[in-house]
């Protein structure tokens, strides 16, 4: 018998898409630009035991605004249902909420009702957020030729608690609306997203290494593994930045015309090409990233 660990969580999801059409993008476009989308935060897994739970809250309510702004959206309002054990104290769950509401008020967007729940083991909490786009930017929309950008540092953000804190990239993303051809958030990694585009445009995409921008968090990640060379300690930053997740950058592709005046504000890191492949300085790159199936964290 299959199971979903021999999938993964990439394969799963190919699977069940076949039976939900409107599946393939950050959220759900419904007609008249409406947006949904919905993501849990799941103890042990998004964050620990010990994680603030103020903190706890503002990722919850911040990875599923980051979906938005995926889709150049404007969010609206928000339900939240959490899963709780008996024995979490009422201030753990008051500072939980504060975390969400400090988030979701930031960013306009109003938490509307909810549901609550018991559970044995790990507690959850899953944010749904309805939102709005004129024009919804997709993950199919990328063309031979388009620049490649992302919007900030990439990698560690784990090891360093920056998926904790990270700001959703609403603003940036009204600004790009005007110009994006296709565009997704990072959640899972650089190179395991950048095959997500490739799936929805059926294109390719050639990235410079050297241009992606790596984050200082990464090098919390690097001080367990301690490489011995410099060399080592390159590939090491470069690998991190590629897979790691959980940086809720954007990653976007625009036409050449438009590239000039983005490549100011943003960080490019590469070409679209018309072969269906990812290439890293001219060599194919595996799209590898976090798969909820097959690792932990």
């Amino acid at each position: 018998m299959q199971r979903v660990r021999d999938l993964g969580e990439f394969g799963l999801i190919r699977q069940l898409a076949k039976h939900i059409p409107r599946a393939g993008d950050d959220c759900a476009v419904l007609p008249g630009g409406l947006l949904l989308t919905c993501d849990p935060v799941i103890e042990g897994i998004h964050f620990l035991p010990n994680t603030p739970a103020r903190q706890v809250g503002w990722k919850a309510m911040a990875r599923n605004l980051s979906d938005i702004a995926a889709m150049a959206g404007t969010p609206r309002a928000a339900v939240v249902s959490v899963g709780l054990r008996p024995e979490t104290s009422v201030h753990w769950v008051r500072q939980l909420y504060a975390g969400l509401h400090a988030c979701a008020r930031q960013f306009h967007c109003e938490i509307v009702g909810g549901d609550t729940a018991h559970v044995r083991h790990e507690q959850f909490i899953v944010v749904t957020i309805l939102g709005h786009a004129a024009q919804p930017i997709l993950r199919s929309g990328a063309k031979p030729g388009d620049h490649v950008f992302v919007t900030g540092k990439l990698g560690g953000s784990f090891a360093s608690g920056k998926h904790l804190t990270f700001t959703p990239r609403l603003r940036e993303a009204r600004q790009l609306a005007p110009y994006a051809h296709a565009m997704l958030d990072i959640s899972d990694g650089l190179a395991s997203d950048l095959q997500r585009l490739v799936d929805a445009s059926r294109v390719g995409f050639d990235i410079i290494s050297t241009k992606i921008p790596i984050s200082a968090g990464v090098a919390a990640a690097l001080r367990a593994a301690r490489p011995s060379s410099t060399t080592r300690l390159t590939a090491a930053r470069l690998h991190h930045a590629l897979t790691d997740g959980e940086d809720f950058e954007l990653l976007f592709t625009v036409a050449p015309r438009h590239a000039g005046k983005l490549r100011r504000k943003f960080h490019e890191i590469g070409r679209v090409i018309r072969r269906p492949v990812i290439l890293l300085d001219g060599r194919p790159l595996a799209a590898h990233g976090y798969d909820h199936f097959a690792q932990r964290r």
